[in-house]
């Protein structure tokens, strides 16, 4: 990546600067990350030796002021961030890579597919994000940097590459679950236990389609982005192959499991057809074996001189067993029927 020029100072007491700042970090290559204030930001910005990540809060407008003035990031980056623009894209602009990639929140813990934009810049040794809702990677990078965890990270592109990596670890976990729900649901079905599987399976289909939407061409503009020259260096380049290809092996997996919860929706719905004729057949089956009793009974409950047994002693008798035979006949003949 070209060598940045020398930052520029800004105004470090600029109002409310520390109150969008969420976290700030310095890495210095060998595995420690310190927490750093606004005031103590600022000075980690003028070294050349240690990778600074800043973090803010674009609902807070102090925030979106105070990055506005920056004048270490390019006017065209300031103004995105000034006017929270949310249309996903990966370019260069000036010195630094630009990406707004979308990031899964904490908003809706029913909806895991539920993303929010994050705006991330990366220069030579200077990663600036910024969010409007609070998102999980972010965060886990963030908790991994405090907890001291042992990462060496020599430029801003590898520490995007970690936040796209907890990203995808996350899209990764998500497919699991869908994995293991898939094949509870094939077992229920399989078993014949399909009374509720159906409102399961569209559930699943909807989150596959969801992420495999959201996450796809995010996928494409990356690979059409390192398919482009580029001032990367190589180790840059593959910071950002690894990542794009761990994605997409992940959306493909998740494409797998949204076929898969296709064909299993056919499955069910070919059971349910199943089942149903069995039902009607049946149904069938009885109707024709009560016609003809329903026949003789409506016959001898017809209310009209010369009806045969008005007065006879056993009359009852015979009429049940004419209602019996003429049952056990038709079941006989659909019974002979079946054998020809």
């Amino acid at each position: 990546m070209a060598t940045l020029q020398p930052i520029p100072s800004f105004i470090s007491e600029s109002s409310g600067a520390d109150r969008g700042l969420i976290c700030a970090f310095q890495l210095d290559g060998s595995g420690r990350a310190q927490s750093l204030t606004a005031d103590t930001m600022l000075e980690s910005l003028e070294r050349r030796d240690v990778v600074t990540w800043m973090h803010f809060n674009l609902s807070d407008a102090r925030a979106r002021r105070w990055l506005l003035g920056a004048e270490f990031l390019p006017m065209a980056v300031r103004e995105m961030l000034h006017e929270h623009d949310e249309n996903r894209r990966i370019e260069f602009v000036e010195e630094g890579l630009l990406l707004v990639m979308g990031d899964f929140t904490y908003e809706d813990e029913s909806d895991p597919s539920e993303v929010a934009p994050l705006w991330c810049w990366a220069g030579e040794r200077v990663l600036v994000t910024a969010r409007l809702h609070p998102l999980k990677s972010v965060d886990a990078l963030r908790l991994q940097l405090r907890e001291g965890a042992n990462m060496e990270f020599t430029s801003a592109m590898d520490l995007m590459g970690q936040l796209l990596e907890h990203r995808t670890l996350r899209l990764r976990k998500l497919a699991d679950s869908m994995i293991s729900q898939l094949d509870d649901i094939e077992d229920e079905i399989l078993a014949g236990n399909i009374a509720q599987q159906r409102g399961q399976l569209g559930r699943a289909r909807r989150l596959c389609a969801r992420l495999r939407r959201q996450f796809a061409p995010e996928r494409t503009d990356m690979n059409k982005f390192l398919h482009r020259p580029l001032p990367l260096g190589e180790a840059d380049r593959e910071v950002l192959q690894s990542a794009t290809e761990s994605l997409g092996f992940t959306i493909e997996e998740i494409s797998e499991l949204y076929e898969r919860a296709k064909l299993l929706q056919e499955e069910l719905a070919s059971r349910l057809a199943e089942s149903t004729g069995r039902n009607l057949y049946v149904l069938s089956i009885l109707t024709a074996v009560f016609l003809p009793m329903t026949l003789v009974t409506g016959i001898f409950g017809m209310n009209v001189a010369g009806l045969p047994g008005l007065h006879g002693e056993h009359s009852f008798l015979w009429v049940m067993l004419l209602i019996v035979a003429s049952g056990v006949g038709t079941l006989a003949a659909l019974f002979l029927r079946r054998l020809m």
